[in-house]
């Protein structure tokens, strides 16, 4: 063994004895990649957090997670062995900063996954309402038919009247084909996102949700920048920085590598500085995303209103022969359009708070809480 000095070999007795704690805190706190394969009854219906619980237990995303972590552990461990026979204070510093990026990586895919499967069940949720309009929509169409072909066979109505009304269930035959296709695919895709079958029964027993809050945006900003994992990695690599500059810095260092390892200092610090500042600003435009989403929900919920008022009336006037079949048709359309739109509206809302919560760094289980931590009157924390 080469000559140490007794503050090198200091130092490297304690990074060894730090490093075998770590060692044996890694084995306790490490996650099993043993996967739960027997997923929860999906015939009883999955509510949003049952379904992210059930993707962080058995989901192909979450699978590959934990595999990365694994591996990035045993290569800790070998590390870690290797400094029994070569003892390193840099070597083991940076054993222990992969170890540190990994198990951060890790809580940072958990929490991606679990935006994956609320996005997946929104648009589950929206495939559903979707095809209920579209039935909905096809029945009325239908229902027209019927009246034109029987005043037509009065001859209270000409033959134009029942080729529009044919015209109509056409098209609404083909919006509800599209709505099913598209209620099929965004099933398949959950299923997908939570680990089952592609072709597994689907029952989602959550639903859109309209309620806004009076948020405060700075502290919201402020929960963020002592929540976001990214934060909290930068932070991570700041430290180490810190502790490779302590190793350095000292008479057996050249002072190059001292210099440069200051600079790799600086240089954590600069990339923590930017990392707040682009959650920040993230945080404002999800913030006015959110804003703007929440008006929309009660302008499109009148106007829904409102054509709805008109087919009425156009019904009463199209019965009583002052208007002709297109013309109810127009009324129809208008109707299925506005409540298309108002089901965006919701879907749009739900998906904006859910991405303004995301980068607020808070997770599904305390949003009941957001009105008290993020309100106006909240206290934050």
């Amino acid at each position: 063994m080469p000559f140490l000095s007794p503050r090198v070999f200091r130092n490297r007795k304690l990074a060894c004895m730090f490093i075998a704690a770590l060692m044996s805190l890694a084995v306790i706190t490490a996650p099993s990649l043993a996967q739960d394969q027997n997923p929860k009854d999906q015939g009883k219906g999955l509510t949003l957090q049952q379904a992210v619980e059930l993707a962080l237990r058995q989901g192909s995303a979450i699978r590959l997670a934990s595999l990365d972590l694994k591996d990035a552990e045993v290569s800790y461990r070998q590390a870690t062995a290797d400094q029994l026979l070569k003892p390193s204070v840099l070597t083991a510093l940076s054993a222990e900063t992969a170890w540190v990026v990994a198990q951060r990586n890790y809580e940072m895919a958990k929490a991606d996954i679990a935006t994956q499967v609320e996005q997946a069940y929104y648009d589950v949720l929206k495939a559903e309402r979707g095809l209920v309009l579209a039935q909905e929509n096809l029945e009325r169409a239908r229902e027209q038919l019927k009246t034109a072909e029987s005043k037509f066979k009065l001859g209270m109505v000409a033959q134009i009247d029942v080729i529009a009304a044919e015209a109509e269930v056409a098209g609404a035959e083909a919006n509800q084909s599209r709505a099913e296709a598209d209620l099929a695919l965004a099933r398949m895709k959950f299923n997908r996102v939570i680990g089952v079958a592609l072709d597994s029964p689907v029952k989602l027993t959550s639903q859109f949700s309209y309620d806004p809050i009076p948020l405060d945006l700075e502290k919201a900003i402020q929960y963020s920048l002592s929540h976001r994992l990214e934060i909290k990695k930068a932070e991570d690599a700041v430290a180490l920085k810190e502790k490779e500059v302590e190793v350095y810095n000292n008479d057996f260092t050249p002072s190059l590598v001292l210099e440069k390892s200051r600079i790799g200092l600086e240089t954590a610090q600069a990339e923590l500085d930017d990392t707040k500042t682009n959650i920040i600003l993230e945080v404002r435009q999800n913030f006015e995303s959110l804003k703007d989403a929440e008006r929309q929900v009660p302008l499109q919920e009148k106007a829904l209103a409102k054509v709805k008022e008109n087919l009425r009336i156009a019904k009463a006037r199209y019965d009583a022969g002052v208007i002709t079949a297109m013309e109810l048709a127009d009324a129809q359309r208008a109707v299925y359009q506005a409540e298309t739109d108002y089901l965006k509206a919701m879907f749009d809302y739900n998906v904006a708070r859910a991405k303004f919560y995301k980068s607020l760094g808070m997770p599904l289980e305390e949003r009941p809480n957001a009105a008290s931590q993020l309100g106006a009157g909240g206290t934050g924390r």
